[in-house]
């Protein structure tokens, strides 16, 4: 799905007093309820989120969805700045904005999971030994190094390499800022107003010996009962309901799991 900026139309009377909530800037929603679907003997862990939006003042359809900001782990943030000798005090830039601390910046502002090719090469560069890698970065090596990198993080190469040293400031620069992570919304606004719904699965998995966590799905599982939740809504103008509500609609989720539908039920029993 391509992220669109909000476009949503705003509700009656709010259009005017109300700001436009888009990517640069997203609305302060609150996690009201975190509940777990899945039973206890399953491994996979389906949450039921809901997401008080009250004071947000636009509207969206069923079939949208919303786009939210998560915060990394501090903990894998913690053994990053461990690993490369830092106090996480250092002033480094930011993507967009004021400087702030390197603790602060892997924490909102960059992606510290998935490598990046510059961080690649300069891996590859200033570790006393990196062969394996050296080879895959070869430009007809392309395929094999994207099998090499699965279930591979950013912190694995910092530990597997220590000769490779990186100053604060220097290894932002090695980053891609972080990115919102889209959920179809899973409530129609007539059924609940100022709220909406999501149904995410858990990413949680083990690789090379390591716990590895989606950054949004732990974050709304784990982390954001007490804090701000930013949001921003995308318009999917072609997963709208038809406007006559006698239309019949046949509902197939090939991936796009049972959310959307969930909000068209509610929408077509208020209708």
């Amino acid at each position: 799905m391509t992220e669109a900026t909000a476009t949503a139309t705003a509700g009656a009377g709010a259009a005017t007093a109300s700001p436009r909530y888009t990517r640069a800037n997203p609305f302060p929603a609150r996690l009201v309820v975190n509940r777990r679907l899945s039973g206890p003997e399953s491994e996979k862990d389906t949450r039921h989120f809901e997401v008080d939006l009250s004071g947000w003042g636009l509207s969206f359809e069923v079939g949208d969805s919303l786009a939210v900001y998560p915060t990394n782990d501090p903990e894998l943030v913690d053994e990053i700045i461990h690993t490369l000798g830092a106090t996480g005090d250092e002033q480094v830039p930011r993507p967009k904005g004021e400087p702030t601390t390197f603790r602060e910046a892997l924490l909102r502002d960059y992606s510290i999971t998935q490598p990046t090719p510059k961080f690649l090469r300069a891996i590859a560069e200033r570790a006393s030994a990196a062969p394996t890698l050296t080879y895959l970065l070869a430009p007809n090596r392309k395929q094999d190094l994207e099998t090499y990198l699965w279930g591979m993080e950013i912190v694995d190469f910092l530990s597997d390499h220590p000769s490779a040293r990186f100053a604060p400031k220097e290894f932002v620069g090695l980053l891609t800022k972080l990115q919102p992570r889209l959920y179809s919304v899973a409530s129609s606004l007539r059924a609940y107003p100022d709220q909406v719904h999501f149904i995410v699965d858990v990413v949680r998995y083990e690789s090379n010996g390591r716990l590895r966590k989606g950054v949004c799905s732990s974050f709304l599982a784990e982390r954001a009962d007490d804090v701000p939740v930013p949001v921003f809504p995308t318009v999917a103008k072609h997963f709208h309901l038809p406007d006559d509500p006698n239309t019949p609609i046949i509902m197939v989720g090939p991936g796009t799991g049972v959310a959307p539908f969930r909000a068209y039920l509610q929408e077509r029993q208020v209708a």
